[in-house]
């Protein structure tokens, strides 16, 4: 009768044991999975599309504008449209469409240059609020009385920039931008000068500041 009595106690007490050892377990069952925020190289890249407004100031002009004939490069308002595709380690690939509205010292009604380019952005602190950049850019151009094309010509472009996070999906920018142009020779019909006979180059610096919209957020 004794050892039956202490085979019962001997076994409620190795079922306790059993229970107590069980309970953690399926504690630790009943918990959610939380999966940790991918790495930055496994996201996808984002789309980006800016709208900018500005102004730009010519630096150097003696090729489009010789001697002592009118000029038809002066200051200016700026609009453009850039579409990036941004990987998330900063680097971000452009094409854009830059349009300057520049006094042309009565030449022309209004001057306007029109510029396609494609640009490559490098962009730091993406975790941040403020996201500053650099970039260098090249493309085509055409130049003359409103939207006519008295002249044709190239570019390059070098910059710097910064945006500020507004919402999840929309950025307030600014930036500065140094350009080197040159255009293919022509003759204004109003003062006949022959322009830009050398093919050289002129310089200006574009300052701007716009909207970038996340059309497509890449998995940020």
């Amino acid at each position: 009768m004794y050892l039956l009595v202490v085979s019962r106690t001997v076994l409620g007490a190795s079922l306790g044991v059993l229970l107590l050892m069980a309970c953690p377990a399926a504690a630790q069952d009943g918990e959610p999975h939380v999966e940790p925020p991918p790495a930055p190289e496994a996201r996808d890249a984002s789309l980006n599309v800016s709208i900018r407004l500005g102004a730009v100031f010519p630096i150097e002009r003696a090729d489009i504008c010789p001697g002592d004939s009118l000029c038809v490069l002066g200051e200016g308002g700026t609009f453009g449209v850039e579409i990036e595709r941004r990987w998330p380690l900063g680097i971000g690939i452009a094409v854009a469409y830059d349009a300057w509205f520049v006094g042309s010292g009565g030449v022309f009604e209004l001057g306007i240059f029109q510029i396609v380019r494609a640009a490559v952005r490098y962009t730091f602190e993406l975790g941040s609020i403020v996201h500053p950049s650099v970039q260098i850019g090249a493309g085509a151009l055409v130049f003359g009385d409103t939207f006519l094309v008295e002249t044709v010509g190239g570019a390059l472009n070098a910059g710097v920039g910064a945006e500020l996070e507004l919402t999840d999906s929309v950025l307030l920018e600014g930036g500065a931008a140094f350009w080197l142009f040159t255009t293919s020779p022509f003759t204004t019909g109003r003062d006949r000068t022959r322009r830009s006979e050398g093919l050289g180059l002129n310089m200006a610096v574009d300052v701007h500041v716009g909207l970038t919209i996340l059309a497509d957020s890449g998995g940020y």
